[in-house]
């Protein structure tokens, strides 16, 4: 059994994976399980990861790379299901913990709450790994993630094995708000301010790219009728508004208005690529 387990979904992630276990491996807290479960990548995202392995020698890491044909969050709930950590929690591969201390914060942190489920703070980084944003993390409100905004980061969550025996699992573990929905039903939500991740937003993200992120508007409104929420909630009335621009052939105001806005947060130009392969491929996905 490992103190801690970190799940990382990968698919040519060669741009970013090793900043991303340089933050894992950087780590003062021992005894740490990295689980990546990789899409047949098609770049070197994999043989990097094993040259790095070779390089750093810490026994007390143990990294498992498995190879799935799976989207992110199929991918990050395969991962959860099988690891072997006390303590659980996933990154994208352009993600990073915050600092060398991240991990046995948590740990101090849980030994001294009876909750099994924290989250935190988080910083917003773009393609250049530079600041543009600090996210305090707010007060748990089950009805405002609900109906109006989920607003815990996924890379800020961490939660212990134990709630499985509990709560059965579930495909829907590795989407960050279907599991805060599903958990929240049974478990207490700690909230920590410290910073816990750096999160990277950038255009062509499955968070920051306009199309990528069509599927989770209609994903969203689903689970979120699934968990209770009202009729005409923002996540109801953001899934029709698409519906409506997409009827009448009108998306591109809904993409006009995402470029805008993630153009004033990373100050730069935004090109969401929706002909790329990349993109195509996102959007065929059933999760």
């Amino acid at each position: 059994m490992f103190n801690f387990s970190i799940i990382i979904p990968t698919k040519n992630e060669e741009k970013n994976i090793l900043s991303c276990l340089k933050s894992i491996f950087n780590q003062t807290q021992k005894n740490i399980e990295i689980v990546i479960i990789d899409s047949f990548s098609k770049d070197k995202t994999i043989s990097l990861v094993k040259r790095y392995l070779k390089k750093k020698k810490r026994k007390d890491i143990k990294l498992n790379i498995i190879s799935r044909n799976f989207p992110a969050e199929k991918a990050i709930a395969y991962g959860i299901h099988h690891s072997r950590g006390n303590i659980i929690s996933f990154l994208g591969a352009d993600d990073r913990l915050y600092n060398e201390q991240t991990l046995s914060n948590i740990k101090k942190i849980f030994k001294n709450i009876n909750n099994e489920i924290l989250y935190g703070s988080y910083l917003i980084i773009n393609d250049d790994e530079e600041v543009v944003r600090k996210v305090i993390s707010k007060r748990f409100d089950r009805n405002y993630i609900l109906n109006k905004e989920n607003y815990i980061c996924a890379t800020s969550l961490f939660f212990k094995k134990s709630i499985f025996t509990k709560i059965n699992k579930s495909e829907e573990d590795g989407y960050d708000f279907a599991f805060i929905l599903k958990f929240s039903q049974k478990f207490k939500f700690f909230r920590t301010k410290m910073i816990l991740s750096k999160f990277k937003i950038h255009p062509m993200s499955n968070s920051g790219n306009f199309y990528k992120n069509l599927i989770n508007i209609e994903k969203d409104y689903l689970i979120s009728k699934k968990y209770g929420g009202r009729s005409f909630n923002n996540y109801h009335l953001r899934y029709l508004i698409v519906k409506i621009l997409g009827f009448f052939n009108l998306i591109w105001l809904a993409e006009l208005k995402r470029r805008f806005s993630m153009s004033n947060l990373l100050k730069r130009n935004i090109d969401f690529k929706n002909n790329s392969e990349e993109v195509r491929e996102r959007i065929s996905q059933k999760i």
